[in-house]
């Protein structure tokens, strides 16, 4: 899993430790916060599951090659988890080039090339799956987030990357706590809130049940779909 520390990383996992169709999995935790990820092995460890922590940018070049090392140590895998990102965006003519890559390099570069490695022989076990953590942004766009809308957006074609074999999809998480929202204007972020149909006091958590059943055997004949855990009518284009 990338992005295992992310507020919605943290409460996926937590709910996979819990379930026991996934007891005796080792969860491989990909991310820039080794000290974080430590902490979250010994909290898998605690729950009787199994964590490896693989520290790495993925804003430099050579995190891809460096996590497809360590990957291919491993043995095939049951499934995985593209949960990272990056928000650090603005308007675009006042983006600096290097801002903009890194964007792109995290949000969608490493995970594209991480995809191909799961193409080579014997890297997914047999009835792998995968999940894509995108954003309503990549779907519709939104001012200021010219780079972060079209590395999400690239999520979606990523489906068409997946290895024979794979079952995989794209969820569109809801508004919840991130430093991108954390560092909105009041108004800004009053927007974008006022935009649900429904009030969810636990975002992160009701995610994370929608992303556990996209991962399981009860969603075993939804593939290649772009689904939306967010209740605002922008979601849906209804405006």
């Amino acid at each position: 899993m990338t992005g295992a520390t992310s507020v919605l990383g943290r409460a996926l996992l937590r709910r996979l430790w819990a379930d026991p169709a996934w007891a005796g999995f080792v969860f491989y935790l990909v991310g820039r916060d080794g000290s974080a990820l430590e902490a979250l092995c010994l909290e898998a460890g605690a729950a009787g599951r199994g964590a490896e922590a693989l520290a790495l940018d993925l804003a430099e070049p050579s995190a891809g090659e460096a996590c497809a090392r360590a990957l291919a140590a491993a043995p095939p895998l049951g499934g995985f988890v593209f949960a990272a990102g990056s928000a650090q965006d603005q308007v675009l003519p006042l983006m600096a080039e290097a801002a903009f890559e890194r964007v792109l390099r995290v949000n969608l570069g490493f995970h594209a090339g991480l995809l191909k490695f799961f193409r080579g022989p014997g890297r997914l076990a047999p009835g792998a799956r995968g999940l894509l953590v995108g954003s309503n942004s990549g779907l519709r766009g939104q001012k200021g987030q010219g780079a972060y809308a079209a590395a999400k957006g690239g999520l979606v074609d990523l489906l068409a990357l997946a290895p024979p074999g794979l079952r995989i999809n794209v969820l569109l998480p809801p508004l919840m706590p991130s430093p991108f929202l954390d560092a909105l204007k009041p108004a800004a972020r009053a927007e974008l809130y006022g935009a649900r149909l429904m009030e969810d006091p636990d975002p992160a958590a009701s995610c994370a049940e929608a992303a556990l059943f996209l991962l399981s055997d009860r969603a075993s004949y939804i593939h290649r779909q772009v689904i939306h855990a967010d209740s605002r009518v922008g979601a849906l284009g209804w405006d």
